[in-house]
């Protein structure tokens, strides 16, 4: 690809949720406008494409077969091209709660991993964003599939041990506020710019409320693994939902969560609503897929089997809302919980050029990271060799 090109004419959903026709300029790696339908276009697309921001996954725990906690450095790469097919062109490497030494030992492979490919000088797939703990600090009663004996205290000493094993890459922690130490942990993860998600809680409408007044500005999977969000005694999910500096992450696959139910969630959130797949590979002994999610050997769901774009999919039929709407809760609102939302997540003047093109039933037909194409080349290379033929 060119460094300097222009794309389209096409359908452009901008991550605002709006829609427009028109062209994208892009130069060394970066929109630098966005003009209208009409005029040169060095790469034109399908009739009735859309090009949408590229979608971050902000929880995934690998790709294909392989997981980040047992796999580590060499399930970046992996995943990398796994999610480039999806349409992502970001994804949050998740490292579940395993025994300490091997949890510091996977965040730190998975973290040089990422880094090596981060300076590589040819972009081949999605980016890895950084890394995501999900545990130790847990609550035993809500752990899932965490098993309880790696499940620890928070300490100082833990908490700084986490952040240097990540070698700077880590960028989220799901920790259950009521758990020991948590409190103080929150707080320093804070400072140091690590976004903290409540997760793996028995927290109740009152413990999330001072959990957001502690610098917690996420809810992991919302639903799963928390007490329901009862009428009389509502859980930790209604305070974030009811606050506005939150964002509240959900799997949309229909299963974890009834399509009900994200429709009452999407209705009440809007853009405040993140899909995040927890993708897991159904790798390792007594680990399956069944009814459309990864179960433990004793039934306990451990993990889902979706996909980026399934998800929006997904969304769309649940909530009953067009794509450009749909598309907003897997690009701007995952950007803007990560802080990135500056680089990337919308399609403007400046951000990168990270970009999903679908086709007319809204599947993948390619994904450019950085203005490079890295899945689906071949959708450009022949519209551009017909233009030129």
């Amino acid at each position: 690809m060119l460094p300097s090109y222009t794309l389209g004419p096409a359908r452009l959903a901008l991550g605002t949720g709006t829609l427009q026709y028109g062209r994208l300029v892009i130069e060394q790696g970066r929109i630098a406008d966005i003009v209208g339908g009409e005029g040169p276009s060095d790469f034109t697309l399908p009739a009735r494409a859309t090009v949408a921001p590229g979608m971050i996954d902000v929880h995934s725990n690998g790709a294909d077969d392989m997981l980040f906690n047992r796999d580590q450095g060499n399930a970046v790469e992996v995943a990398s091209h796994g999610y480039a097919a999806q349409g992502a062109t970001g994804f949050v490497a998740t490292i579940m709660t395993a025994p300490w030494e091997s949890m510091l030992h996977a965040a730190s492979e998975v973290a040089e991993a990422a880094h090596s490919l981060l300076e590589s000088s040819r972009i081949s797939g999605a980016r890895c964003l950084g890394i995501h703990l999900e545990g130790p600090f847990l609550n035993p009663k809500f752990r899932r599939v965490h098993r309880h004996d790696w499940l620890l205290p928070a300490t100082p000493l833990r908490t700084r041990s986490l952040v240097e094993a990540c070698h700077g890459a880590l960028v989220m922690v799901t920790m259950a506020p009521e758990a020991e130490g948590v409190d103080e942990a929150a707080r320093w993860f804070f400072d140091q710019g690590v976004v903290c998600s409540a997760g793996h809680t028995s927290a109740k409408y009152r413990d999330g409320i001072l959990a957001i007044g502690l610098g917690f500005r996420t809810l992991t999977h919302a639903f799963n693994a928390m007490p329901p969000l009862d009428h009389r005694e509502p859980s930790i999910l209604a305070a974030f939902i009811q606050e506005p500096r939150t964002t509240v992450q959900v799997i949309c696959d229909g299963f974890h969560v009834a399509p009900v139910m994200i429709d009452v969630l999407y209705r009440t959130l809007k853009e405040r609503l993140v899909l995040a797949s927890d993708y897991m590979a159904p790798a390792g002994s007594g680990y399956r897929i069944e009814g459309g999610v990864v179960r433990a050997e004793d039934g306990t769901i451990a993990g889902s089997a979706l996909h980026c774009d399934r998800a929006v999919r997904n969304l769309m039929s649940y909530a009953s809302i067009p794509f450009e709407q749909a598309i907003v809760s897997a690009t701007a609102a995952p950007a803007r919980l990560l802080g990135i939302e500056r680089e990337c997540g919308a399609l403007a003047r400046g951000k990168r050029a990270d970009l999903s093109i679908w086709d007319e039933q809204y599947e993948i037909l390619a994904t450019v990271v950085g203005g490079t194409p890295v899945h689906g080349v071949q959708h450009l290379q022949n519209a551009r060799a017909t233009k030129v033929g």
